[in-house]
């Protein structure tokens, strides 16, 4: 369960924007894909940095309640199984990480 955990948020920063800060006066950003080739001047850019900035704790809080949710939700959903099937869940959960089955690493 708790590989489960930590996938889904591994899953949460990969699906994260870009890192946005401020270093001395200019904003800073990232330019959406493809948007580089729109010959766009300097002054476009910082103000689409400046929105991305605007927005940025927004999208982060909203982040981290999805990120809850999808914890409550697998947690709400290994309660339903019996021993043996999260046994079962944890041992795939192992072989898909390429780790071995506690039973062989016993042996």
């Amino acid at each position: 369960m708790i590989r489960s955990l930590a996938a889904v948020g591994l899953l949460v920063v990969l699906a994260t924007g870009p890192t946005i800060g401020q270093d001395k006066g200019k904003a800073k950003g990232q330019l959406p894909q493809g948007w580089s080739k729109l010959g766009l001047s300097d002054e476009q850019k910082q103000k689409i940095y400046e929105i991305q900035s605007k927005h940025k704790a927004k999208i982060d809080d909203l982040e981290k309640q999805i990120k809850e949710a999808r914890e409550k939700m697998v947690k709400e959903e290994t309660e339903v199984l019996t021993a043996a099937q999260k046994a079962r869940l944890k041992e795939m959960f192992a072989e898909k990480l390429g780790e071995k089955p506690e039973a062989e690493k016993k042996k």
